[in-house]
């Protein structure tokens, strides 16, 4: 069901390690931690099974200023998976006043938590974004969430250079959410 490499053109896509991408930081109010679970990619409920990609416009891939699209394909089983974006979609409205973070990383508070317009993909979907402030640096971050029955698809990406929002590009989000399993 994950999208691989070729098979969306002018886009790179390679697998990408837990180990590798997995983040640390706990949310200092435990109604914020859904958004918080996306960005350490850890979502809750746990799935019954994962994988992760990367995503990248094959014209800028090994550029600095390059957009690297994560891509968490989890599945669930009884309902994990609609409990997953109700969550996340209730955190969106408490959590829009911001919230603090702890992690190895030190100290972090998120601001600016927006709901964004949806995708028109998946049985429900939902995109958001919010800004890091850690140290005085902050980054923009964006995430969309799309549902299909049992399984959920997150993409994200953050911009570490400047503070310019970056996107996840609409034709990403709908050839990943294609893949999924349709409605029954």
């Amino acid at each position: 069901m994950v999208l691989r490499s070729g098979e969306l053109k002018g886009y790179a896509i390679a697998p990408l390690r837990y180990e590798e991408a997995r983040g640390d930081e706990r949310s200092e109010d435990a109604d914020c931690a859904p958004l918080v679970d996306l960005v350490n990619l850890n979502p809750q409920p746990a799935p019954t099974a994962s994988v992760l990609r990367t995503a990248v416009d094959a014209s800028r891939a090994g550029r600095d200023d390059q957009t690297v699209v994560t891509l968490l394909l989890a599945s669930y089983a009884d309902g994990g998976a609609a409990s997953l974006l109700g969550r996340v979609r209730q955190a969106l409205d408490v959590c829009a006043d911001g919230f603090g973070t702890r992690g190895d990383d030190g100290p972090a508070a998120y601001t600016a938590v927006t709901a964004l317009p949806a995708p028109r993909v998946g049985q429900e979907a939902l995109a958001y974004r919010m800004v890091c402030d850690r140290y005085g640096h902050r980054s923009p971050l964006v995430f969309t969430v799309v549902r299909s029955e049992g399984a959920v698809v997150v993409f994200g990406a953050a911009n570490y250079l400047d503070a310019q929002v970056p996107g996840i590009p609409p034709a990403l989000v709908t050839a990943q959410a294609g893949k999924l399993p349709p409605a029954s």
